[in-house]
């Protein structure tokens, strides 16, 4: 038994680290092949292994190639270059349609319906019911683009993420939350990735029940990172269900569509676009390699608007193109993974006589072998004679140097 197995029956482990110490390595069973075999056998290996390493090489460009074809539908996606805009739809076809103008005339109309809807509520629960209207004027309306000049397809508007959405930023951790009486899931940064929850690993902390209707989980909420990478920071996923009861942690935005606003669908592709463009990443703060982005920079973030019908065409294309690239990505993956495997495998084949043949006019390993034991024979072993001879003579050249 020679290789991996041999390593892994002889291996010590000493805090976290793997050692082998000298008398067991000497004690390695080594396979000798004969000398001719040898060259031919590394000859092989070479040859194999290059073109195992072009394979490798094509297979990552591919990859970075799906990558960067990725990032290009989402960017499409969200300038109105990927399917036909609604605006040029109607003019073909000689019909009205609701732009996107129109529909965040719309939401900041039901924006505005909400808030004295949810404020009466609480003023009648109170009993301090106004007698005047004069209340109303302290609703504010949400930030507005910082640059509204910037150029979107026609029929689209110009919106921010706090203008077609409510954000809200997750529970802190704390000690005193880790148990009690209302102890529920959450999810924290840990278990969003780009476009996909993992929801292997769940914590859970104490929710009471006005906490737990303040940050639980609907389906069609999209959860933010608030810290992350500088690269990777606004990652997001849409939580679809799962876990009932699930909350998240302050390491997360919740992002909720408003009722007619903008689908998830669309505004995960937005959220998307903005990782990959970099959009998030010039909005936060960095700090020691982690990036913030802090709940008002995220609803400052820009936002594009266009009709609803062009909305779910736009998600129902870049569904289409991703799982194409998807499926790419899984077979640039498997392949990678073949690769691998061909490598030990020639290793494997090399050093068990299958890789080249055998050639009977061979010199003989055993012929090899005698040859290196009388080799060993007549070398100077360390600290021997010679070595002793040689130490004395330095010695009394440096005494005459003094």
């Amino acid at each position: 038994m020679y290789g991996r197995r041999w390593v892994k029956k002889v291996v010590t482990q000493q805090v976290g680290q793997a050692n082998v110490n000298g008398s067991k390595l000497r004690a390695f069973r080594f396979p000798l092949a004969p000398w001719a075999e040898q060259q031919r056998i590394v000859d092989e290996v070479e040859k194999q292994f290059t073109r195992l390493d072009a394979a490798v090489a094509g297979l990552q460009r591919v990859k970075a190639n799906l990558k960067r074809y990725r990032a290009s539908v989402l960017k499409a996606a969200c300038e109105g270059r990927l399917v036909p805009t609604e605006a040029e739809l109607a003019r073909r076809e000689g019909r009205s349609f609701e732009s996107g103008e129109e529909l965040l005339k719309r939401i900041l109309k039901e924006r505005r319906a909400r808030w004295e809807a949810e404020l009466l509520a609480k003023m009648t629960a109170a009993r301090k019911v106004p007698s005047t209207d004069r209340w109303k004027t302290g609703y504010r309306d949400p930030v507005q683009p910082e640059d509204e000049g910037e150029a979107v397809p026609g029929g689209w508007a110009l919106s921010t993420v706090a203008t077609v959405g409510e954000v809200l930023l997750g529970r802190q951790r704390a000690p005193q939350y880790q148990t009690g009486r209302w102890t529920r899931p959450y999810l924290r940064v840990a278990n969003v990735k780009d476009d996909r929850l993992s929801l292997g690993d769940v914590e859970t902390m104490d929710f009471d029940p006005v906490h737990f209707e303040k940050y639980r989980l609907i389906p069609g909420d999209i959860l933010v990172s608030e810290g992350q990478s500088p690269e990777r920071v606004g990652e997001s996923a849409v939580y679809r269900g799962g876990i009932d009861g699930l909350c998240f942690q302050k390491t997360l935005h919740r992002f909720r569509p408003v009722p007619g606003g903008p689908s998830s669908g669309f505004a995960q592709i937005v959220f998307r676009t903005h990782v990959k463009t970099g959009v998030f990443m010039r909005l936060a703060s960095i700090t020691t390699n982690i990036a913030h982005l802090t709940l008002e920079k995220f609803e400052a973030a820009p936002f594009p608007l266009p009709p609803l019908a062009e909305q779910h065409r736009i998600v129902a294309e870049v569904e289409r193109r991703l799982s194409v690239v998807d499926e790419l990505e899984a077979t640039v993956e498997k392949n990678l993974a073949r690769c691998a495997r061909l490598r030990q495998s020639i290793l494997k084949m090399a050093f068990e006589g299958r890789l080249v043949p055998q050639d009977p006019n061979d010199e003989p390993a055993s012929v090899l072998l005698e040859r290196i034991r009388a080799g060993r024979e007549t070398a100077v072993p360390d600290g021997g004679p010679s070595r002793r001879r040689a130490a004395t003579q330095a010695s009394r050249l440096r005494r005459r140097a003094r």
